[in-house]
């Protein structure tokens, strides 16, 4: 499967002068130690210093030929969903934790072929990581294959019983199975062992907004953002509470939050242009989407949103436009095939480009796309 990566690097964060000022001669400083203090700055949570102390300890004559500053790097970059380029940091370091948080971010980008693999090799690598086995859990589920992914969840707990990432997954697992309940427990019990761990937090939060329980969501993501304050996927989870008690004056807060610690967040310029889709203003969804592509031209989600915003104004031709050139960007995403699909189906002489849409979706796993096509008597 083809998957097309973004080694565009992204420009270093502005910091304010009384919390970031360079230290005097800092830039005599050797890559390990700009390396150090990298992840001193994390230790107190200044993520943002700790980037750029990474990108400036890459950027000396020597670089870091371990491959440990990139991991670090990419394990930054992937925690603000910049998934392409952490993939592309990760894969320069050949350690089992680099390899199971490049699975993790294959998985956000639907390449799970690719995901397995590497998720395999992590595994090869140290065959008692809990991490690594975890991260194999997690593809499985995600593949459907349940029962695979209940065995490696309870290989990951076995391996280490109180990692909180283990029963995350395990919860994981049991959402995907529509067991919610049991799934509740295992957020829960993630929390419980570690009251800083931000994805059980997200996933618990994601949970009750599924079941309609937005008040509660609202103060389970404060309770986490007390703990991670500057945690960019509690406020996205947040502000996806807010949407859902339809206060999108709130929801645009969160994100308006998120990008005074970084503005340059494309994920969080295309949510706040989703917000906007939502409220009929497509000229202003629009511009924030073009926002994040002038920050990062190939960013495929902010031309798939594009796509959706121009879809809804009527204005098919160019929806079809930006589509086309997500999927140029990314292959691995059934949701913007589909739509694409769709749009071909409106139109005269296009059933071919219609059919052509919908097998790819349907190779990605797309159930809509597969029984259309076996409704038609086609194959994919």
């Amino acid at each position: 499967m083809i998957r097309k990566i973004c080694f565009l690097c992204l420009m270093a964060v502005a910091f304010t002068a009384n919390c970031f000022a360079q230290q005097e001669g800092e830039g005599t400083l050797s890559a390990m130690e700009l390396r150090l203090k990298g992840i001193n700055a994390e230790k107190i949570g200044l993520t943002e210093l700790a980037e750029r102390y990474y990108r400036q300890a890459l950027a000396t004559p020597e670089g870091d030929p371990s491959g440990e500053t990139q991991k670090l790097l990419g394990i930054l970059c992937e925690q603000k969903e910049y998934f392409d380029e952490a993939i592309a940091l990760l894969e320069q370091s050949h350690t089992c934790e680099a390899l199971a948080h490049q699975a993790y971010c294959l998985i956000q980008l639907n390449d799970l072929d690719s995901a397995k693999n590497v998720a395999a090799r992590a595994i090869e690598l140290d065959t008692a990581s809990a991490l690594a086995m975890t991260m194999m859990a997690y593809v499985e589920t995600q593949r459907d294959q349940h029962v695979n992914a209940v065995s490696w969840a309870n290989r990951a707990l076995k391996a280490n019983p109180k990692f909180a990432r283990g029963e995350n997954v395990m919860g994981y697992i049991q959402f995907r199975k529509g067991n919610h309940t049991e799934a509740m427990k295992h957020f829960k019990k993630a929390i419980q062992l570690d009251s800083t761990f931000a994805d059980a937090y997200y996933n618990l939060g994601s949970l009750y907004c599924i079941r309609n329980s937005q008040e509660m969501a609202i103060k389970l993501l404060k309770q986490g953002l007390r703990r991670n304050p500057r945690n960019i996927r509690l406020y996205t989870a947040l502000a996806y509470a807010y949407r859902m008690r339809n206060d999108a004056p709130r929801a645009l807060e969160c994100y308006k939050q998120i990008l005074e610690y970084d503005s340059l967040h494309t994920p969080t310029l295309n949510r706040i242009g989703t917000v906007y889709c939502d409220q009929g203003h497509y000229d202003q969804a629009i511009a924030y989407h073009k926002r994040a592509l002038n920050i990062r031209p190939n960013d495929a989600s902010a031309y798939k949103y594009i796509g959706k915003a121009y879809t809804k104004w009527g204005k098919d031709d160019k929806a079809i436009q930006s589509f086309i050139r997500s999927t140029s960007i990314c292959t691995t995403d059934p949701e913007t095939y589909m739509f694409l699909a769709e749009l071909y189906g409106k139109q005269k002489k296009a059933e071919r480009k219609e059919q052509s849409a919908y097998k790819k979706a349907a190779r990605l796993g797309n159930k809509d796309a597969q029984a259309w096509l076996v409704k038609k008597g086609l194959s994919w």
